[in-house]
């Protein structure tokens, strides 16, 4: 079972943004000032777990919408970064699935 992760988007006061994430089974939060740090943050915690994490987003009611579309962006451009390796994660899964419900223990 996966464990569950809270990145929260927040304004800050000089009108950036930040993500808060949280580890909800250790209660620990840090602050990332940018995705890269994110990205360092959430494999450095999520390796704990041996990356069975997910992800849950949350944002500021405060965030405005200028902030909101430059995130929104930058995902973007990392998810087609890594676009192989989350196709390759999403098949491995598929076919972990479709082994598990063909298996039967009595056959």
């Amino acid at each position: 079972m996966a464990v569950k992760f809270i990145a929260y988007v927040d304004q800050k006061e000089d009108g950036g943004w930040n993500i808060k994430l949280t580890d909800t089974y250790d209660n620990v939060d840090v602050i990332c000032e940018d995705l890269k740090e994110f990205q360092e943050k959430i494999e450095d915690m999520g390796s704990e777990y041996g990356n069975e994490i997910e992800v849950v987003w949350k944002k500021s009611p405060k965030l405005t919408p200028a902030n909101y579309t430059e995130l929104e962006l930058a995902m973007e451009k990392l998810q087609e970064e890594y676009k192989e390796e989350i196709e390759k994660i999403n098949q491995a899964k598929e076919e972990n699935q479709n082994t598990q419900s063909g298996f039967n223990p009595n056959a």
